[in-house]
């Protein structure tokens, strides 16, 4: 089990999304609502931008 555990916390998909959010909230002074402000407005700039990807992959011209 413990071994199980090892290969499972040091897979990339687990440990760099715990050091971000480590580093946001020392960024933020450990300000729950600040963070949380924080990762909404990453998931928005990321859903914007697949969106464009996804709107010119579909119609072939890409703007900016």
């Amino acid at each position: 089990m413990k071994s199980f555990l090892e290969r499972q916390l040091y897979q990339p998909a687990v440990v760099l999304p715990m050091v971000d959010l480590i580093q946001m909230m020392v960024l933020a002074d450990f300000s729950l609502s600040q963070v949380g402000m924080m990762v909404a407005t990453r998931g928005a700039r990321a859903a914007l931008q697949r969106s464009r990807e996804l709107m010119c992959a579909v119609h072939g011209e890409c703007v900016g």
